[in-house]
């Protein structure tokens, strides 16, 4: 089946202001926001309506993207702001290098059939220094089959998705899960828990886990120049 980015797919927070937002989509990018400090310049890959990138745009610059115009347009109408600039870009696109001081990536990776060369592009992306906080559906206590989730190509484990900033050299800095629906007797996904319910559990996992790394700085490059003199001159 071919992927919904319609605005009214299923898939997509609609609401038209901040509050109206379902809690457990807000209470990720307030987990991002708390972590990611003020000033600098980032990057929201697949915002969707636009209400986290409008959260974020608060204290920092922001340029955020996702791949249905439709989305794009209801954000910059509903979430804009001097400091949050959106605008339309379907996976594949191509980001300009250490250009972001922050990145977040929040319920994206599973959307994309490359999971390892989106997360590549992200970090490549990203300022050494730089943070970069994602978050996945955890197929640990959320497996893709209980949900009958045809939006998904697929969820990650927890080793799974901490493997992905693994991979490109990022340095984990913390993680949370959080827990936000009901399961069924016979392990299928169920109705909403309460917003109490949802709240994020540090270095816990839960049925969706968000991660926040780091980019190390480029190690001193004047070692081997040193090493060179002293057998010369020790």
């Amino acid at each position: 089946m071919a992927h919904d980015l319609s605005f009214h797919s299923g898939e997509r927070q609609i609401a038209g202001s901040y509050e109206d937002v379902r809690a457990d989509h807000r209470f990720r990018y307030e987990w991002a926001d708390r972590l990611i400090p003020p000033g600098g310049f980032g990057l929201d890959a697949f915002c969707g309506n636009g209400y986290g990138a409008w959260l974020l745009g608060k204290q920092r610059q922001v340029l955020a993207l996702d791949g249905s115009k439709e989305a794009v347009d209801f954000a910059t109408d509903h979430f804009g702001g001097p400091r949050v600039h959106f605008a339309h870009a379907y996976w594949p696109f191509e980001l300009p290098r250490e250009a972001f001081d922050f990145i977040v990536s929040l319920e994206s990776v599973e959307h994309v059939p490359d999971g390892a060369n989106f997360f590549a592009a992200l970090s490549s992306a990203l300022k050494p220094g730089g943070i970069l906080i994602y978050s996945t559906p955890n197929e640990d206590l959320l497996p893709l089959s209980a949900t009958g989730n045809h939006f998904h190509h697929r969820h990650y484990t927890t080793a799974q998705a901490k493997e992905l900033a693994f991979a490109e050299g990022l340095e984990t800095i913390t993680f949370a899960g959080q827990n936000t629906y009901d399961m069924t007797p016979e392990g299928k996904q169920g109705g909403l828990l309460t917003e109490a319910e949802m709240a994020l559990q540090d270095g816990v996992p839960g049925q969706f886990n968000i991660f926040a790394c780091r980019k190390p700085m480029p190690k001193p490059q004047g070692g081997w120049f040193k090493k060179m003199l002293l057998r010369a001159f020790g």
